[in-house]
């Protein structure tokens, strides 16, 4: 396999386990959409978002409950990405913050509506041009035609991962 084109911890992983059968083609796509998307997400803490003190995943709730709306809390963990717990905390610091409210629903008082308060709206729609314009000039490294390959390619990952790919043990089972 090349090296041409290596980061240097890829380099060094080759030199440490290059002698291995491993799929290191694999390893490098999987690898590099978690080192990319961890580069990206400290980038955007520290600039776009850091002036308002806002974690990524605060901005992701705000982002979701701005685009679809009130939702159930137990619903709102799975769009944010989160576990239940987490974000429990997170709605209570931007409740805190009075960017969100939680409610009791009204037909069944154990379901706990969240909402963005008018100043909660008011906060994503000022920041998001912001961030959606670091986004752009992030992207800028790319071609159009690139940002559409890469943004096609990690759905099909993405997809994959949500149909639950079987291991490669179970495929070969079911042949």
């Amino acid at each position: 396999m090349s090296s041409d084109g290596l980061l240097p911890a890829e380099r060094k992983v080759l030199d440490e386990l290059g002698h291995l059968p491993l799929d290191f083609r694999a390893m490098w796509a999987i690898s590099n959409v978690f080192r990319s998307g961890a580069a990206l997400r400290r980038h955007l803490e520290s600039t776009v978002l850091a002036a308002d003190r806002l974690s990524w995943t605060a901005f992701t709730a705000l982002w979701v409950l701005w685009i679809w709306g009130e939702m159930e809390a137990r619903e709102f963990a799975g769009a944010v990405g989160i576990s239940r717990p987490t974000a429990t905390g997170v709605l209570s610091t931007l409740q805190a913050r009075r960017y969100v409210r939680r409610r009791k629903a009204a037909k069944d008082g154990r379901v706990v509506l969240v909402s963005l308060t008018p100043s909660g709206r008011r906060k994503i729609q000022e920041l998001f041009p912001r961030f959606n314009e670091e986004e752009r000039r992030l992207a800028s490294v790319l071609d159009p035609a690139e940002q559409e390959g890469l943004a096609s390619m990690l759905r099909s990952l993405t997809r994959g991962v949500q149909a639950g790919i079987p291991a490669p043990s179970e495929a070969a089972g079911r042949r």
